[in-house]
């Protein structure tokens, strides 16, 4: 080496990030070109040279990276935009006046207008005219909670033809731009109607064959009657009572699949819970003493449920009635459990066993018909809704609804904290 030169800095690395890295990496590559003897008269020449040599071959060594790292992102840039583009749903960023700032070939494509023309314009001139109020009232409520929503409106395409769209929209964080996510559900729609028609026609043969089938049991049921009267021999009483007790009996199960065929025609709605105790209260039949049902649910207490909830409270007022002994009192209360909701039905009766807790939700256990509480664990079920019993026998019986975070909702109250 000639006399001077400072030696480079030996550095244990193989990656060539770092402009360390880089001054290693070109001195490696020096070393392989061709060297000739030093000329001690031209040292500094030599010097100098010899550095602008690895500046050199470091700066076309960051050019090769450079080149690969914009090969790379240019490649990931593409692949971003094709699945941005020709994703199944439309994507729409919009401003915080509901124009359209940026969309997709698939939104363009849902709406019916190019792409070009649909930036700058307002995306309110695509809502059909009967859901504006929806659409503006929907939008207020992205912009101003900052949570993703959800909302089914009638969009309108750019020939003016209709459709039934799904919106998923939420507010960009530290924004005030709103991505929406656009999804026709025209075929969903259609797919429910060809059921809700199959349902009514297989509904319609249930309740034709129901009829005849219990026209052909009164029959029955007389001409047992009749035989019973007349017979000649006491012995067959027996067997007259044991057939007039199943034709009742069939009689009740033909009544309870005329109440089951409702569960699910309809779909499920928001239903405030302390009105529905209140209603089934008025039907329940709550004995010669008027038994007390205290009705603890807070006003604005409402679950999404099938229609047919009603029919549950009032079968646990039925059955704590049937059931419960010298009962006095049912009470019905909710309380939040990790963000579920719970309301609790339970009297002061004599409870159930510990080895009947399950089985009284089997069809045809019990008492009576067997079916009432079969019923209300097939209505909760339809929206995810669980029902158990955990009251000491004894002391009581205690019905708990677990109503699962998101299809439970109340305003301007607390409920109790387990």
């Amino acid at each position: 080496m000639a006399a001077g030169k400072k030696k480079p800095e030996e550095r244990n690395t193989d990656t060539i990030g770092t402009d360390h890295s880089l001054r290693d990496y070109a001195e490696q590559q020096l070393a392989h070109f061709p060297k000739h003897p030093p000329d001690l008269k031209v040292q500094k020449a030599e010097e100098l040279i010899h550095e602008l040599q690895v500046h050199q071959i470091e700066l076309e060594t960051q050019a090769e990276e450079l080149r690969r790292v914009q090969h790379v992102l240019e490649e990931s840039r593409d692949k971003y935009l094709d699945l941005y583009d020709f994703a199944p749903v439309g994507y729409l960023t919009l401003s915080k006046e509901a124009v359209i700032e940026e969309v997709n070939l698939t939104g363009a494509t849902l709406l019916g207008v190019e792409r070009s023309k649909l930036v700058r314009a307002r995306f309110r001139k695509f809502i059909a005219p009967e859901d504006l109020d929806l659409w503006d009232q929907y939008f207020m409520n992205v912009v101003n909670r900052g949570k993703k929503l959800s909302h089914t409106i009638m969009l309108k395409r750019g020939d003016g033809s209709t459709f039934p769209a799904r919106l998923e929209s939420i507010r960009i964080t530290d924004t005030p731009e709103v991505r929406v996510a656009v999804s026709d559900i025209t075929e969903i729609r259609q797919m429910e109607m060809v059921l809700r028609v199959s349902n009514k026609k297989l509904n319609m043969l249930s309740s034709i064959t129901r009829h005849d089938i219990n026209n052909q049991l009164t029959v029955l049921e007389g001409f047992l009657t009749l035989l019973e009267k007349k017979q000649p021999d006491p012995t067959l009483r027996e067997y007259f009572l044991k057939a007039i007790t199943a034709a009742q009996r069939i009689s009740v199960m033909i009544r309870f699949t005329k109440e089951y065929e409702k569960i699910g025609i309809q779909a499920p709605v928001w239903q405030n819970t302390h009105t529905l105790i209140g209603t089934a209260a008025k039907e329940a039949p709550l004995g010669k003493i008027k038994i007390l049902v205290e009705n603890n649910l807070p006003p604005h207490t409402e679950v999404f449920a099938d229609l047919l909830i009603v029919k549950v409270f009032y079968n646990l007022m039925d059955n704590a009635v049937r059931y419960g002994g010298k009962i006095t009192t049912i009470r019905f209360s909710v309380r939040d459990r990790g963000g579920d909701q719970i309301i609790v039905c339970e009297d002061d009766g004599v409870g159930v066993p510990a080895e009947e807790k399950e089985k009284i939700f089997e069809r045809e256990f019990g008492k009576n018909t067997g079916l009432g509480l079969a019923l209300s664990r097939d209505i909760l079920s339809i929206t995810g809704i669980t029902i158990t019993e955990n009251g000491e026998p004894g002391k009581g019986a205690r019905f708990e609804m677990k109503v699962p975070k998101g299809t439970w909702r109340m305003a301007g109250a607390n409920l109790m904290k387990d």
